[in-house]
């Protein structure tokens, strides 16, 4: 079958997008698709990719569904209809709540009423698209929390992400002592991996998890500051809950492919703090 594109991408401005965007261009040719594009009029792509959604930590619920699930099934029906492999980008969030290992497989998240409107719209991104798309054109990538390298930690920093929030409190952000898991990697490396496998065709679901770190490493590289400003506080009490949940996604979800990931200590951690509680403090000021 001829295509008129080698890859078409929706969320090209997105952290994970913007580096898919990156590793893609010298491989062929892209074309971006706008959110609210009729697609009936775009081109054919042998590569459909879906790195687009509503990420922001609210309780926006219509733009969960609306621009996670809506968007994501019009993506997939454009894929169907051209004959293309269609890319959806998850996150390991669909195993919240899991009692049991998620496999690497399509079909296999579970709803549950106790998810945060982010991790429910994730799973029904992945039941829809998966009762759309041609199984053997399909591939899904359960992806960790992102950070920025840190050569763009000026521009692709994200002050609502849980871990620039619970850094604005300082240590006070992060219980001392606390092995609480969470799975963390850099955009570039998940996108450097998700082009690899864009680029072997193999359809299925897989595991982009970066390395493993914990609530106490995180409180011995974040700032001493004697009073966390009020906003930072109201936040924290407000994310810490709902990002420790038990059991942690460490115990359910896995990573099987045989992939290499920067590991980010104090030199990385450090600044980052430091930049998360100076945006706190001017956003307090401002209020």
């Amino acid at each position: 079958m001829s295509y008129e594109y080698d890859y078409a991408i929706a969320g090209a401005s997105g952290q994970i997008g913007n580096a898919i965007t990156q590793h893609l261009a010298t491989r062929g040719r892209i074309y971006f698709i706008r959110r609210g594009a009729d697609l009936a009029l775009a081109p054919s792509a042998k590569h459909v990719i879906n790195a687009a959604g509503y990420t922001k930590f609210d309780e926006n619920v219509e733009a969960y569904w609306r621009d996670n699930i809506r968007f994501a099934v019009a993506l997939a029906t454009y894929a169907r209809i051209r004959g293309s492999h269609f890319h959806q980008l998850s996150s390991e969030a669909v195993a919240e709540y899991r009692t049991d290992v998620l496999p690497e497989t399509v079909h296999s998240p579970i709803a549950d009423p106790r998810m945060i409107d982010y991790a429910l719209s994730k799973v029904l991104v992945e039941r829809a698209v998966t009762s759309i798309a041609d199984p053997d054109q399909l591939s899904i990538y359960r992806c960790s929390d992102v950070v920025p390298p840190q050569y763009q930690m000026h521009t692709h920093w994200r002050a609502n992400h849980w871990l620039s929030i619970l850094f604005s409190a300082g240590k006070e952000g992060f219980d001392p002592g606390d092995e609480f898991p969470v799975w963390i990697a850099l955009t570039t490396d998940i996108a450097g991996h998700i082009v690899d496998l864009i680029k072997d065709d193999i359809p299925g679901a897989y595991h982009l998890l970066g390395h493993r770190y914990t609530f106490s490493q995180f409180q011995d590289w974040a700032e001493e500051i004697e009073t966390p400003a009020p906003l930072s506080r109201h936040l924290v009490s407000q994310v810490r809950p709902v990002i420790r949940i038990t059991p942690p996604l460490y115990f359910s979800i896995t990573q099987n492919l045989n992939l290499s990931y920067t590991k980010l200590g104090p030199i990385y951690w450090r600044p980052f703090a430091k930049k998360s509680v100076i945006r706190r403090k001017a956003d307090d000021e401002a209020v």
